[in-house]
């Protein structure tokens, strides 16, 4: 029986969009290249550890979240709010969120990072994005985020450098700060209303999730689009599938950049894994590298922030480095374990190196982004349609929210056809 619609592409996007179909009572199936649904968001399970594709984590506040996943069942484990300072002359202090983390309040007004104005000013600017809506921060002047940090918001220049140039590297991953203010008034305001979280069994749970309720056999993996002719798509092994409607949920410089003039220019990122009989870091909380010359920009001991990350009474401590790796995986990692005996002393020799990783399409770039968008947006053609967090903004709620967009304008188109 011939679908109809097509999705080609099984990350957060493409499986919002089948869900929604499946809502809408619409049959469908899924072309997924690999031989797992998750796109970006996968974890890789070795002799019990698990390695996501980069640090990567689920802001809980994201409405598109709350819409489609059970967080209940994803077991979700929290971060410690905010973050450990590391700075270049072996020193550590900590800046938090006292507000949900009591024991914060006298390490972040007592830490070197920026100044007591810098602290207050953190507590007026969440109190500012709480009460503007997520369309009205999009709808803001697009400004860089370090311009605004430095001359809308006030803060230092020393809490800039040291505290959110770091913090929102590792978010954005980029080291400039050029990303749209409106992303980071964005990810600010999903800091200060929910939690920071991961499932305790690794990212792809999320993904596995979504694709849990769909019908049988309405995936298929192991099956690479070669091109698309009209409505009929083939395969890289010779099958043809057709349909009235298809949706590409590729990534930007996958299928999708062939078909359509999209923004392809992203940010890529480099993750290490260790294991080590001592954790570095004893609480569930990030720590970052303030150093303006930093190789590793932040780290943290996973298995302290959810036990499923490592066999029982081992950890696994998670290192991020922003952009493509410079050097080769064994030269990293001795220059990342160097690094860090700045803090950790030279025990950090004796951690075991588990696993690197190169995502060299790790975001879409950030200095345009949008919440919302018309329908024309989406719509390559009569019948193909695209979707992925790169019409809209680099997030797992801007990934959900363009395939349940998408599925939504075939739904109205199929009900004003009938």
């Amino acid at each position: 029986m011939k679908p109809t619609a097509i999705i080609i592409g099984g990350g957060l996007s493409g499986l919002t969009a089948a869900r929604q179909l499946q809502e809408k009572e619409i049959d469908f199936l899924l072309l997924e290249a690999t031989d797992r649904i998750g796109g970006r968001v996968k974890t890789d399970i070795v002799d019990g550890f698990r390695f996501d594709h980069g640090f990567q984590v689920l802001l809980t506040a994201y409405p598109e979240a709350k819409k489609w996943l059970d967080y209940k069942k994803l077991n979700l484990q929290n971060f410690l709010p905010g973050a450990l300072l590391l700075h270049s002359d072996g020193s550590r202090d900590r800046i938090g969120d006292p507000m949900r983390d009591f024991s914060s309040l006298f390490p972040t007004v007592f830490s070197s990072t920026g100044n007591l104005s810098d602290k207050f000013k953190i507590l007026s600017l969440k109190n500012r994005l709480a009460k503007l809506s997520i369309d009205e921060i999009f709808q803001q002047e697009e400004k860089s985020t370090k311009d605004v940090l430095a001359t809308e918001y006030g803060f230092s220049s020393k809490m800039i450098d040291r505290f959110f140039t770091p913090f929102f590297s590792g978010i954005f991953l980029e080291k400039e700060l050029s990303t749209s203010r409106r992303m980071f008034d964005f990810v600010f305001k999903m800091f200060g209303e929910g939690n920071t979280a991961v499932p305790n069994l690794g990212m792809e749970e999320i993904p596995k999730q979504l694709a849990a309720s769909l019908p049988e056999k309405s995936i298929q993996t192991n099956a690479r689009v070669s091109k698309i002719d009209g409505q009929n798509i083939q395969l890289e092994d010779g099958s043809v599938f057709t349909a009235p409607y298809i949706i590409v949920a590729t990534e930007a410089t996958g299928l999708i950049k062939d078909l359509t003039s999209v923004k392809t220019k992203h940010q890529s990122t480099t993750h290490l894994h260790f294991t080590s009989n001592e954790t570095p870091l004893e609480k569930p909380i990030i720590a970052l590298n303030t150093n303006p010359n930093r190789i590793s920009n932040n780290i943290c001991t996973i298995s302290k922030v959810a036990k499923g990350y490592a066999p029982k009474g081992q950890d696994l401590i998670s290192i991020s480095v922003v952009g493509a790796a410079q050097l080769s995986s064994s030269d990293l990692e001795k220059a990342v374990q160097k690094e860090l005996e700045t803090w950790f002393g030279k025990e950090v020799q004796d951690w075991r190196h588990l696993d690197s990783k190169t995502i060299h399409y790790s975001l879409p770039n950030q200095k345009n982004v949008l919440h919302k968008c018309s329908s024309e947006h989406y719509k390559i053609r009569d019948g193909l349609y695209s979707c992925g967090d790169f019409l809209l903004n680099g997030s797992i709620n801007a990934a959900m929210n363009s395939g349940n967009n998408v599925a939504n304008i075939i739904a109205k188109e199929l009900l004003v056809l009938s």
